[in-house]
């Protein structure tokens, strides 16, 4: 044997690449793996539209199964709306203005007791719920990855004593909601039912407080507290608004305005003391923005006179030497006719009927008389006669007289039933009536009165006898139904529409008192609203509530449907005239 055959042989070592197998390639084995995910990764993109949505179904499906660390990963990216409800410990009712707090997130509770937190991660929270004369309150509550199913209802205990305070509507006294109720140092709502809980401070036997809700007047009320039960305070609130009468309350007849429950009077134009009592009226128009003023403020005439409610402010229609007699509020327009004493029988425009616009402040004639002549004895005019406004148009009569030595001329007109537009428009003679063959007269005249509102009665004479006619549906017919007592002696009620038209309110005498009924717009399908009544049908306020007059000097305000008394508003100065028929306006009983 050798003597170096036990020695370690040195090791060769070969540091060129096999030649077969190219130094840039990888094996074989590591291509396949990044073809097979390009591949998987095409395919997925391709069918994205429904890829993806299962992708993330997946996703939220391993969550749902892994309690422990869903809401941990989830709430990383994930936040909701958080609802929680709080009620009062003692009386389970809702405390509103409480603030809900969970981290920087903050909410105040609602007159239903609920608050809303926003943006909360999902996952367990530590809400603190805190109020004035309240202990604060820690709760732990779940907030959850899907939609929440449940309000949690979180009880606050109080610290002072509690009071329940029920808000109703004075006319109609129905419970009113979001009543809002400041005291010095806390607040409350009411919710549906019109009530709320607050708890104020041991000690004090009362609390001022000021309620307040949008359409009605703000309250001053003083709040009881007991400190050995739940104290139940019941206030009203009035809606807002002001009524708009005349009062001879100072000795002169002034235009006074109230709120509706007579409180916050207030003279809008004082008397001068000149005023005819007998002859003064205020109508007001349907939705109480003006009011027109017949009064004689001055000198021997009457003047007309337009208040706008929304300032008070003063401005006049018509005056000069001249008789008013009114017709009514059509809209915003005011109707009536105006009688010239300085112009003479036999001569033409001595009489005019009128439209003012009160938004425009334009006055359009919207018919006048003609007439011819010399003298008292030989004139032959027009007069006019009944006017009526209905349904935005105005009917009215044109009637004829004379002299005594001009009948011949007289016994050939006609007298003519007409109507027109409050803007001038559409004037037509609707029907015309002369006398019969022969007949001789000095007059020829035309009468009407307002069956309904969507209904006339008219008597015309023609010399031989009365003809009866009705006028209904843009036409007018014979009546022979009608007759001369009838005519004049059957009750025709007022009818006083609504503010929207779409109602009318009117009464009957029976039995020596009144019966109160609301219909539609046409005066029918009545319900009777008040039996045997000291009331009258005096106008609207919106239309909700009925105004209502009783012994001509007292003036009230009802809900709609009769359902409650009615509630004294003021005393006031009921004027001689009456408007029979007339509907546009109120005031005019």
């Amino acid at each position: 044997m050798a003597e170096n055959e036990n020695q370690p042989q040195p090791i060769e070592i070969n540091n060129q690449a096999p030649a077969e197998v190219p130094v840039d390639a990888p094996p074989e084995t590591e291509k396949l793996p990044a073809g097979r995910w390009e591949k998987y990764k095409t395919w997925y993109l391709d069918r994205k539209k429904w890829t993806i949505p299962a992708s993330v179904l997946i996703l939220i499906l391993l969550l749902a199964v892994i309690p422990f660390s869903r809401y941990e990963l989830v709430g990383l990216v994930h936040k909701r709306n958080l609802d929680v409800r709080v009620i009062d410990a003692t009386a389970g009712t809702p405390v509103s203005g409480a603030t809900v707090n969970v981290g920087k997130i903050s909410a105040e509770t609602s007159a239903t007791g609920l608050a809303t937190l926003h943006n909360v991660k999902v996952g367990n929270q530590k809400l603190t719920i805190s109020k004035k004369y309240y202990q604060v309150t820690i709760y732990k509550t779940l907030a959850p990855i899907f939609k929440q199913k449940t309000v949690p209802d979180i009880k606050l205990t109080a610290t002072g004593r509690q009071v329940r305070i029920s808000v109703n509507n004075l006319i109609n006294k129905q419970p009113l909601s979001n009543v809002d109720i400041k005291f010095a140092d806390i607040s409350a709502t009411t919710d549906q039912s019109g009530s709320a809980t607050v708890v104020l401070p041991a000690g004090a036997s009362q609390q001022t407080a000021t309620l307040s809700r949008n359409g009605y007047n703000d309250a001053q009320v003083t709040v009881k507290v007991s400190n050995d039960k739940i104290q139940q305070d019941n206030f009203t609130l009035t809606p807002a608004g002001k009524v708009y009468f005349l009062s001879k309350l100072s000795g002169k007849i002034d235009v006074v305005k109230t709120n509706l429950d007579g409180t916050n009077r207030q003279t809008v134009l004082a008397g001068t003391g000149n005023e005819d009592s007998n002859n003064t009226v205020l109508l007001a128009s349907r939705d109480w923005k003006y009011l027109a003023l017949l009064s004689r403020r001055a000198g021997s005439s009457p003047s007309l006179y337009l208040i706008d409610t929304s300032d008070d402010s003063l401005i006049t229609i018509d005056s000069g030497t001249a008789n008013f007699s009114v017709t009514g509020w059509v809209d915003d327009n005011f109707v009536y006719t105006a009688t010239r004493s300085d112009i003479q029988l036999w001569q033409s425009g001595r009489q005019a009927i009128k439209s003012y616009n009160a938004q425009t402040k334009k006055l359009t004639v919207l018919d006048q008389t003609s007439a011819s002549g010399s003298d008292n004895f030989d004139y032959v005019a027009e007069l006019v006669g009944d006017a009526y406004a209905y349904n935005g148009t105005v009917y009215y009569i044109m009637n004829w007289s004379g002299g005594i030595n001009a009948t011949a001329s007289v016994s050939a007109k006609q007298a003519t039933f007409n109507s027109v537009k409050p803007d001038g428009s559409a004037k037509k003679a609707i029907k015309s009536f002369a006398l019969a063959s022969g007949t001789t007269a000095i007059d020829v005249t035309l009468e009407e009165r307002v069956e309904s509102p969507a209904k006339v009665d008219l008597k015309f004479s023609d010399g031989n006898k009365d003809n009866f006619y009705v006028y209904t549906n843009g036409q007018v017919q014979a009546a022979p139904n009608l007759n001369t007592n009838s005519f004049y002696d059957s009750a025709y009620p007022t009818y006083l529409e609504s503010p929207s038209g779409n109602n009318t309110f009117w009464s009957e005498p029976r039995d020596g008192k009144n019966t109160l009924f609301v219909g539609d717009e046409d005066g029918q399908n009545g319900k009777q609203v008040a039996t045997l009544s000291d009331y009258n049908s005096y106008g609207w306020f919106t239309d909700n509530y009925l105004l209502v007059s009783k012994d001509a000097s007292e003036l009230y305000i009802m809900p709609k449907d009769g359902s409650q008394p009615a509630v004294k508003i003021s005393d006031y100065h009921k004027p001689a005239l009456n408007f029979p028929g007339y509907g546009g306006g109120y005031g005019g009983f």
